[in-house]
């Protein structure tokens, strides 16, 4: 099915971005830091998806809240200073970016949890920013996703439909934001995100590639 739309709204990691190691060694770094136990890079990155801060409380489980609130900044500012060690792009990204952005003429929006400014060095860093129109962390909302708030606030800018936008994520909590905001939703498997929540969250198609993304926008 083809959905024709004139705005594409994407999630950051797991999506556009493989950027697991990157984030798992940077809450390694801070468990050290803080000499807390150093955590298996798979459980790390099973908290990614819901923010800094989440990712960081989860990972210092048993802290001292006074601690928790010492490691947060310490975490976000290695991560800044090391974000593109290990991060690449996802195979056919910059392609499908590409397509969507000069051949179909659509808005390109990036809804993420991770903070802004780490953000905006990945894509500069990663020469694919000018595909962008709008950059959204969760500083500029009260109430990340799955609450629409993000999403909202690009399409309101954009001045489109809920109704001509999709949103693609690699996550349940993407999917039911999008949904929340009345969006189309497109779920992408071999991200960060648990496949199976995905699946149970029935985005309105799934891919398992971004060309494949292509394949249902017109």
């Amino acid at each position: 099915m083809k959905y024709k739309v004139d705005a594409v709204i994407f999630d950051f990691d797991g999506v556009i971005i493989d950027s697991g190691a990157d984030i798992a060694h940077a809450v390694q770094h801070t468990l050290q830091k803080f000499n807390r136990p150093v955590l298996a890079v798979d459980e790390i990155i099973s908290y990614t998806g819901h923010g800094a801060e989440y990712l960081v409380r989860q990972s210092f489980k048993g802290s001292s809240e006074e601690l928790i609130l010492e490691a947060l900044p310490a975490y976000k500012k290695y991560y800044l200073e090391n974000a593109l060690v290990e991060t690449t792009l996802y195979p056919h990204v910059k392609q499908a970016l590409e397509v969507i952005k000069r051949n179909m003429d659509h808005k390109i929006a990036l809804v993420t949890n991770k903070p802004e400014n780490i953000a905006r060095k990945i894509l500069a860093g990663l020469d694919i920013a000018d595909y962008f129109d709008a950059v959204l962390g969760p500083e500029s909302v009260k109430k990340m996703k799955p609450d629409p708030e993000g999403i909202g606030k690009v399409l309101a800018a954009f001045r489109i439909a809920p109704k001509n936008a999709i949103m693609v994520g690699d996550s349940h909590t993407d999917v039911e934001a999008g949904k929340n905001a009345g969006t189309y939703t497109c779920g992408i498997t071999g991200g960060l995100g648990n496949k199976a929540e995905l699946i149970a969250s029935s985005p309105d198609f799934l891919i398992d590639d971004m060309a494949q993304l292509l394949e249902h926008l017109e």
